[in-house]
């Protein structure tokens, strides 16, 4: 009995010596953590936080630079992740007619065929292609290869777990999939460029499918400047208007006066909140 008690004893002494642990100067080791970090042609910043531009806008080195300074760096071992969501112009998208092609593999090819003929260039893409079901056109999205290339090396080096290297307008319309309706409808996503200015990344659905993908500049200098740009998208996708446009933008339901900066007609538009955007 008086060994238990002189036990009880020592314990509480440690006890008293040890810091409490709320105590302000104690803190507690991250071991795990998880980052999204948005970059595109002008600025890269974590989601919510402050945008950082570039040193040299549209440059694939440039973006890898402010990609290594806003990733982590741990201190500690653990489970540290980084995902990336890539704007214009290092990701871009195109509409792919119906093929009877049963592999996604088959896919990839067709859309880096279509890609050529298009004149995409010499540049290296890495590209993915929406699932979808039979006799439906498909989404293709490709991300610049050597911006992919640079950020699987980071996380290499740092022993980052990548989640993902991902298209911005697949990534926001997968995160508002279940608000969106299918029918004859328009699903844009709205990158600022500027405070003014913007690329409109406008796809065409119909039945469940795609049947056009176009991105045009919106520049604000009058009162529904995306109304404007939205009726030319249609025209040039020879496509009649949609029942219904979705506009994934800045602000988003209740935000800084998205409605009235873009668009004039906004009983046509339900607009969503950008994921990347640090006002959300």
């Amino acid at each position: 009995m008086s060994r238990w008690s002189d036990h009880l004893e020592a314990l509480r002494s440690v006890a008293k010596k040890r810091p409490k642990l709320n105590a302000p100067s104690i803190k507690t080791p991250a071991f795990m953590s998880r980052t999204t970090i948005w970059i595109d042609g002008r600025h890269a910043r974590t989601f919510g936080g402050a945008p950082m531009p570039l040193s040299s806008a549209n440059d694939v080195a440039a973006a890898l630079k402010a990609i290594e300074t806003l990733a982590p760096k741990p201190a500690n071992l653990g489970l540290h992740a980084l995902r990336v969501v890539v704007g214009a112009p290092f990701a871009r998208y195109h509409a792919l007619p119906w093929q009877p092609l049963p592999k996604p593999q088959d896919w990839v090819a067709a859309a880096r065929v279509q890609a050529v003929q298009m004149g995409a260039g010499t540049e290296a893409w890495r590209y993915a292609v929406t699932d979808g079901a039979w006799e439906q056109g498909r989404l293709a999205a490709a991300i610049s290869e050597a911006l992919c290339a640079g950020i699987e090396r980071l996380c290499k080096t740092r022993k980052l777990q990548l989640l993902g290297i991902e298209p911005a307008y697949t990534f926001a319309m997968q995160k508002h999939a279940a608000r969106i309706r299918e029918g004859a409808i328009a699903i844009v996503a709205l990158e600022e460029t500027e405070r003014d200015a913007a690329i409109a990344h406008i796809g065409l659905r119909r039945g469940g499918g795609w049947t056009a993908f176009i991105a045009l500049p919106v520049t604000r200098t009058r009162e529904g400047a995306l109304d404007g740009v939205l009726r030319d998208a249609f025209a040039l996708c020879a496509d009649t208007p949609p029942e219904r446009r979705y506009v994934i933008g800045p602000g988003g339901p209740g935000g800084p006066d998205a409605r009235e900066r873009w668009s004039a007609d906004a009983a046509l538009v339900e607009w969503l909140p950008a994921p990347w955007d640090a006002a959300t």
